[in-house]
């Protein structure tokens, strides 16, 4: 991989500025022309500097250096999520052997709970009951490691949102209210501020249960209540049409299962009908499955 100074130079060039202007005030030109060779190391501190006077931020500044592409924690989470949108249990296999063998050769822990995550996207594929073949301690290391780490960052955010699934019910509501309480102070970073809004929504649908469940008692109304709070605190911005949309077919399922069955269909079938047109035509499909097998029971 390139050096850093060598993207610097080429986000300076771009910019149209010279190394005199550019160093001008944080450090000599010829310190800065032998970062940007590769023949010196620099302190954060000057880094940040300079990265201020470019006007590019840390993730600009690294997605350049990438080539413009997501680093290779983001594209492996892109990589598990596509395979298990397009239900291709044949990649879902091969991304978790490798991963498996990373596990083995490192001894690294957070690529088994990489393993235990693909795991259970294969069983959903291959409809299979999420416990038959989960290691009830390897879940238990999962929860320990997201319990125990004191500062929760993107990858913890990406990592819970993804094993909700097979986490017990006790778990889920402890893990998710750690990671709203968490997310708290990324709220002025996008990308950490959306997932924190996917997560409450995909505990929200945990806690509703499956359609089987909504001839039931209703066991988690002051949860379910809780969660919609935190949803409001949110304040989803207009920009956010698909998770407006979606929290509109939430709180239609939550009517549903308080007993309120005109008002729950009526959202949902709005839902179905915004996310139709605005083109999201496989999500809408989903619910509309969703509304069907709820009312035929």
């Amino acid at each position: 991989m390139k050096a850093y100074g060598e993207t610097l130079r080429q986000i300076r060039e771009q910019k149209g500025l010279t190394m005199k202007e550019l160093s001008d005030g944080i450090c000599s030109v010829s310190f800065l022309s032998k970062f940007e060779r590769g023949d010196s190391d620099i302190t954060l501190g000057l880094f940040t500097r300079l990265l201020e006077k470019l006007m590019v931020g840390f993730d600009e500044f690294l997605f350049v250096h990438r080539d413009f592409q997501p680093s290779r924690l983001e594209q492996f989470f892109k990589a598990v999520s596509s395979a298990y949108q397009r239900r291709d249990s044949d990649v879902l296999r091969k991304l978790k052997e490798q991963e498996l063998k990373k596990w083995k050769q490192t001894g690294v822990k957070t690529y088994q709970y990489h393993v235990l995550m693909i795991q259970v996207f294969e069983m959903i594929v291959d409809n299979k009951a999420i416990d038959e073949e989960i290691n009830k301690e390897h879940i238990q290391s999962l929860a320990d490691y997201l319990f125990h780490v004191e500062v929760w960052g993107h990858y913890e955010f990406m990592l819970y949102n993804t094993t909700i699934l097979f986490l017990n019910t006790d778990m889920v509501l402890q893990l998710s209210r750690t990671a709203y309480e968490k997310s708290i102070r990324y709220r002025e970073f996008q990308k950490v501020d959306d997932l924190i809004a996917t997560i409450i929504m995909n505990t929200i649908i945990y806690l509703l249960g499956s359609v089987n469940h909504f001839n039931k008692e209703m066991r988690f109304q002051a949860e379910l209540n809780e969660f919609f709070s935190y949803l409001e605190t949110l304040a989803l911005p207009e920009s956010r049409l698909f998770e407006r949309v979606n929290l509109m077919h939430l709180r239609g399922a939550f009517e549903l299962r308080l007993g309120n069955k005109e008002e729950g269909i009526a959202a949902i079938r709005t839902a179905i009908h915004l996310l139709s047109e605005l083109g999201a035509v496989r999500h809408a499909k989903s619910i509309e499955n969703y509304l069907d097998q709820i009312l035929a029971f």
